[in-house]
């Protein structure tokens, strides 16, 4: 008979959190398509700072916000 381990203990990162963390490749913000980050700045769960920091993204980027986001909203 064989057991499986389970991690009863889960814990849930916020938005910002998440996209700041590195990946395999780089920080999420940056690796993600602009696609995805247009989701997620129109979802329900977007805080004000994740906001803020998909549109500093956009502007390092040399984009406008506004362009950038509404050109790739799905």
């Amino acid at each position: 008979m064989t057991t499986k381990k389970i991690n009863a203990k889960t814990t849930r990162t916020n938005l910002m959190t998440w996209l700041n963390a590195d990946g395999r490749r780089g920080r999420r913000i940056e690796t993600l398509s602009w696609g995805r980050l247009a989701r997620i700045y129109n979802s329900r769960s977007a805080t004000p700072a994740v906001r803020r920091a998909i549109e500093r993204e956009a502007r390092k980027c040399g984009y406008t916000p506004s362009t950038i986001l509404h050109l790739n909203a799905w």
